[in-house]
């Protein structure tokens, strides 16, 4: 498929005509799409009364477009691809209604107020409910181009219409209105400008991401601090029922234990031993003895728990409580 320049005066209909003007034949609509947009197959039910409303602009390297039309499924089948012989990146905005784009066994919902980066030289399918609007700007890559990687990133997800997209949204649309007013140079200005715009949105909206994912994780240690100190005791306290406790995988249990270099297994027996040497601490009375002490926190073999004992803090159970009593009688 080749570009044509300056098509900005072919119109299937003009945004903001009355209703009257929007009633198209489906096969009519769908082969203007094709010749005046992009190769697909589109489709519509046939029981539904169909209305479309679209207006386009193709300069050298991109065609837009803005959308209202009835229920409907565009697809690109491989037969397609195959024709095109160029490699290309559509970007679409939703800005009513619903859709669900499939690629590669991923599906994306498109709900209004988010947009989405995708190969469209590759087969794809959107199906579209009724009353949807939307913005797409489909653009000719090369595969070191930025929304060449942008689509790579964004792959399978739907994103916020905010912060750089948004005026990116806004830019595309008035050069969709102003059609071939715009000078030939400023037409890859733009591109360029809203490549870049959608680059700093994605890599903010990935930061804040990563940010929500880290503070997940910050929480999810500090629940399972705490409740391995409630149940420092209990004899049957691992890895899986922590997890369990905490309605989370195991896996998931050990990569928030993974920001304090720990293993839960190695938390648990850090805590008991700190535990252990805070009741050895404790002054006289019925105090239980060393071997009670490692039972009642999980030390089946008191010998086991003595050496685990010396290792983290230098002295044995015995000497630390030694040294505990020494301590309190003044040094004498």
């Amino acid at each position: 498929m080749s570009w044509t320049d300056a098509i900005g005066s072919s119109r299937l209909a003009g945004v903001g005509m009355p209703a009257a003007d929007q009633a198209f034949h489906p096969a009519l609509w769908a082969q203007q799409v094709r010749q005046s947009f992009f190769p697909l197959d589109v489709t519509v039910d046939a029981d539904t009364p169909f209305t479309a409303q679209s207006r386009l602009a193709g300069y050298a390297q991109c065609r837009m477009a803005q959308v209202a039309a009835g229920r409907h499924v565009a697809s690109m089948s491989q037969a397609n691809c195959d024709d095109l012989g160029q490699r290309y990146v559509k970007i679409l905005w939703e800005l009513d209604g619903a859709g669900w784009l499939e690629q590669a066994g991923q599906g994306v919902c498109l709900q209004p107020g988010h947009f989405t980066i995708y190969e469209a030289s590759r087969p794809y399918s959107i199906q579209m409910e009724a009353g949807s609007a939307f913005v797409v700007l489909l653009c000719e890559v090369a595969p070191n181009d930025l929304l060449t990687s942008l689509a790579q990133r964004v792959a399978g997800r739907a994103l916020p219409t905010t912060g750089g997209a948004a005026v990116a949204l806004a830019a595309v649309q008035e050069m969709v209105a102003q059609g071939q007013a715009i000078g030939h140079g400023s037409r890859f200005t733009v591109v360029e400008f809203v490549s870049t715009l959608l680059a700093q949105q994605v890599k903010a909206l990935e930061g804040e991401r990563g940010a929500r994912q880290k503070r997940s994780q910050e929480e999810l240690l500090c629940e399972a601090l705490q409740y391995i100190k409630c149940h420092m005791d209990d004899s049957d306290l691992s890895p899986d029922r922590i997890a369990s406790a905490l309605s989370v995988c195991r896996r998931t249990l050990y990569h928030a234990f993974s920001s304090i270099d720990e293993t839960p297994q190695a938390t648990v027996q850090r805590l008991r031993l700190e535990r252990c040497r805070e009741m050895l601490a404790q002054p006289g009375g019925a105090r239980p003895t060393v071997t009670e002490l490692a039972l009642q926190y999980g030390f089946s073999d008191p010998a086991y728990f003595a050496r685990l004992f010396r290792k983290r803090f230098g002295i044995t159970p015995s000497q630390c409580r030694a040294e505990e009593e020494f301590e309190r009688r003044g040094g004498r």
